[in-house]
């Protein structure tokens, strides 16, 4: 790192406000700059998002911005041989001749066909306006945000669009007294907006709100928890449906008013699960109690929609949504749901009954002036129950626990992240339903279903009409288009900010599906295996060196409950060294070279709604600074420009209560049937049958989910023990390995490199704690590790920690350390979930000691 002056010699002295990125969560950081060095990064304490705290990777993202191995000119591939472990033989390049050799190539492929050009980026700030902007000047629609999908968030995020009408959700722990964490570190300074919601965790803990958590392992919110309860691995769908059996058939506990008004419960289902609708508006029916007469579900003249029985409309018999739900849960006792999960019927049946008592269902509460329903427990999901063959389900099965007891956007609940804000606001779509407001989303909602077809776009995301996106399926594609019915190759493939060969799936795999693609570019800070994969590689700016207008986008990067609205400016306090640009800059430069500088303006004019003087003109030039000053004052206006937000850091506007809590106030209903499913199965099927996709399993298509055992659960023999892979609150993705501070931490955690074995499953198999072992996969991948003992793990199960086993020379630090979780997984459509597109994480492992 760069060496200090002396303190009599200090000509700087200054702390600056800027946005951390060390993980994607976007926390307000002051950094501390001396005589141009930055020497210390500290949490802003002005900032709601994570009020004045700072974990250990943004306190270590200084040693980053000096990392000696940086990337700091173009590179040009000189070995035309392209695989894993293989070197690129890369050259140095000068900016010209890389960006005409990027261009050459784009225009190109531009002319033969639009779609043969790919940009993917986990920059999820940059490519939201700007990469979207520049790959529809381009005249393609192949955009994803890379291997994040093929695991993280496939189960949740559907949901919480389907239910709150935004991206992600998160637990009102301000007024909870009771919750649940289901596979979710939410508290543990590993979810989403970590920081803000790990210091109110901590404060309701303090209060007397009793935690549970659900994980194989005893992981950070385990060992904090009231009560740990391991589970097997993929089998949460059976846990929330036995939980669901227990409130609603044993315990008669539910929240019938609310169920009623905003969810389709009393919605009528025919034999074949669909509604029963009106012959004459097509609207679904409900049974009116008070008049003994079907009617519309919104027909003002409803007395008493019924929830339970059986009726006859028309010579057809139904019953409503949630008596089936009733039925359909009570295949799942207690006895069978341990049988199936490992845990115990009474675990089951007390958890139950706690959570039933702790809702409060009827109670209400005074916020702000204003009365409104109090149902202080709910439960939260994330990755955990998502990333196996049917994750999509079990976050249907979970998500309807907050669902019977009315705790969906509640005080105590679970709430939607900016569901509601001051000019934008979900709606009643078809059939009633919620539906996200158009200002909101991203990537894909599930409701209204994607229309199924055969795919144009090679993620297919034509093929998953419920996922909000289907990144798994990249590398099966560039390997096999002729499969899908993809008519044309990728040709130039754009790559930021991303780790294909370290985080998805075995790298010879991914490496295969790479050479596929004649030309690929990639923008890098440092050295990692996908830029390797390279033909041209860019230099990139750290985030202490870039500038981004509100990182903290609106539908994820907020606190749901925190009182304000907040926009922060992530601005350079460190200049990057000579030749390193920020990569969506550098965009601007290509679009002119290839020719669609104007096209490009108007793009960012609509997606960045840009006013009046403050448009870009199709035919001028403007630096990036310029472009975000003037989105600086389209947003907020003149007098809140570029220098206003480099001044103060983040502008804040009051939240209403109405938008933390949006749900009571807004004409519209949530699934608790999902009815919408069959159809949308029916309609893959028959797609994938006419592209002979014959074993395309669409049996998750259904309205109310069924557990179904991973594919894992059928191996057999010697790999007997499933292997999951866990997050601590130091590394996020795999760049943070390479970080020497990080490092120096990763390396006093006892648990860091080896693999965290059950005490009596080690005793079983003569291993101790310290023994060298060898983990080997289904797949014959193997692996040397140390075996660390312990009771803090279900005696199924072993445990690794996430993205690592680098292998890259430019990163000496992480090279050679740990187990690489990913070489560990099966690739196999039909190990991809039908429904949210998760590749299955579900995979069995043979140990044995050396």
């Amino acid at each position: 790192m760069a060496q200090v002056a002396p303190r009599e010699a200090v000509r700087e002295d200054v702390w600056i406000p800027t946005v951390c990125y060390m993980c994607y969560n976007a926390c307000s950081i002051l950094a501390h700059r001396v005589n141009g060095v930055v020497v210390k990064i500290e949490g802003d304490p002005k900032s709601p998002h994570n009020t004045g705290k700072c974990c250990a990777k943004g306190n270590a993202g200084l040693m980053s911005l000096y990392n000696p191995h940086r990337i700091t000119t173009p590179l040009r591939r000189t070995n035309p041989q392209k695989g894993y472990k293989v070197d690129p033989g890369f050259e140095p390049i000068s900016w010209d001749e890389a960006l005409d050799i990027v261009a050459d190539r784009l225009k190109k492929a531009r002319e033969k066909d639009p779609r043969r050009i790919m940009l993917s980026s986990f920059d999820l700030h940059g490519l939201g306006a700007f990469g979207e902007s520049f790959t529809s000047a381009l005249g393609t629609h192949n955009v994803s945000s890379g291997p994040a999908g093929f695991f993280c968030g496939n189960g949740v995020h559907p949901i919480t669009w389907m239910n709150h009408g935004t991206f992600y959700a998160e637990p009102d722990v301000d007024h909870c007294k009771y919750l649940i964490l289901i596979g979710s570190q939410a508290g543990g300074a590993v979810h989403l907006n970590p920081l803000g919601i790990g210091a109110r965790m901590a404060e309701a803990r303090l209060k007397g709100m009793k935690l549970v958590v659900v994980d194989p392992m005893c992981c950070q919110m385990a060992s904090k928890a009231n009560d740990w309860i391991p589970i097997r691995p993929g089998t949460d769908t059976a846990f929330a449906l036995g939980m669901l059996n227990v409130l609603l058939n044993d315990l008669g506990i539910f929240d019938a008013p609310f169920i009623k008004k905003f969810t389709n419960g009393a919605y009528l289902a025919g034999p074949d699960g669909k509604y029963i609708r009106h012959p004459d508006s097509g609207r679904p029916l409900v049974w009116d109690s008070g008049s003994g007469t079907p009617k519309g579900f919104d027909d003002a003249t409803v007395v008493d929609p019924a929830l339970e029985g059986s009726y006859e409309v028309d010579g057809v018999s139904c019953k409503p949504g949630f008596q089936l739900l009733k039925e359909h849960v009570a295949l799942y006792p207690p006895a069978r749901v341990e049988e199936i999960t490992t845990v115990p019927a009474e675990t089951i049946l007390r958890i139950a009954r706690e959570y039933g008592e702790a809702a409060s269902i009827g109670s209400k509460i005074v916020i702000d002036g204003v009365e409104l329903p109090y149902r202080p427990a709910h439960v939260d999901w994330s990755r955990g129950p998502s990333s196996h063959a049917h994750g999509m389900s079990a976050g249907v099965a979970i998500q309807l626990l907050n669902t019977v007891i009315g705790a969906v956007d509640v005080p105590g609940g679970h709430l939607g992240i900016s569901g509601s804000g001051p000019n934008w606001a979900p709606y009643a779509g078809p059939d009633g339903l919620l539906t996200p407001s158009p200002d909101l989303v991203v990537f894909h909602q599930p409701y209204p279903p994607r229309k199924v077809k055969k795919p144009e776009l090679y993620e297919a995301p034509e093929l998953f009409p419920l996922a909000v996106y289907s990144r798994s399926l990249l590398p099966e594609n560039l390997m096999h288009p002729e499969k899908y019915g993809l008519d044309y190759r990728i040709e130039v493939f754009i790559h930021a900010r991303n780790n294909y060969m370290m985080q998805t799936i075995h790298p010879e795999i991914v490496a295969e599906a790479y050479r596929q693609i004649p030309f690929i570019v990639t923008f890098a800070h440092t050295m990692d295996p996908s830029t390797e994969m390279a033909d041209i590689v860019f230099p990139d700016t750290h985030f202490l060196e870039r500038l981004d207008c509100f990182p903290n986008r609106i539908r994820a990067f907020q606190l749901a409950n925190g009182g304000y609205w907040y926009w922060m400016l992530r601005q350079p306090v460190s200049d990057p060294p000579p030749g390193v640009r920020h990569w969506v800059s550098v965009l601007f430069d290509i679009a002119d070279r290839v020719g669609i500088l104007p096209d490009y303006h108007r793009t960012l004019n609509h997606l960045l709604r840009l006013k009046g003087s403050n448009q870009l003109a199709a035919d001028q030039k403007y630096t990036f600074e310029e472009v975000s000053d003037r989105w600086c004052k389209s947003k907020f206006g003149s007098e809140h420009d570029l220098e206003w937000f480099k001044k103060n850091g983040i502008h804040t506007e009051p939240k209403d209560v109405r938008h933390v809590y949006q749900l009571p106030f807004l004409n519209v209903r949530i699934p608790l049937y999902h009815e919408f499913f069959i159809k949308a199965g029916e309609d893959v099927k028959q797609v994938t049958q006419e592209l002979g996709l014959h074993d395309w399993d669409t049996d998750d298509f259904e309205a109310i989910p069924h557990w179904r055992p991973c594919p894992a659960y059928k191996e057999k023999g010697e790999h007997d023990l499933f292997l999951i892979n866990y997050k601590v609150p130091y590394h996020a993705q795999s760049y943070t390995f390479e970080n020497a501070w990080l490092d120096d931490l990763t390396q006093g955690y006892p648990d860091a490199r080896s693999v965290l074995m059950n005490t009596e499953t080690a005793r079983s198999k003569g291993i101790a704690d310290g023994d060298e072992i060898v983990v080997e996969s289904t797949n014959g991948y193997q692996s040397r590790a140390v075996a660390r003992v312990a009771e803090t793990i279900h005696p199924e199960v072993v445990a690794i920690m996430g993205t690592q086993g680098h292998w890259v020379d430019g990163q000496p630090m992480a090279r050679g350390k740990g187990v690489h979780w990913n070489s560990m997984l099966e690739y196999d459509v039909k190990r991809i979930d039908k429904l949210s597109a998760a590749l299955d994480a579900c995979v069995k492992v043979k140990i044995v000691k050396t």
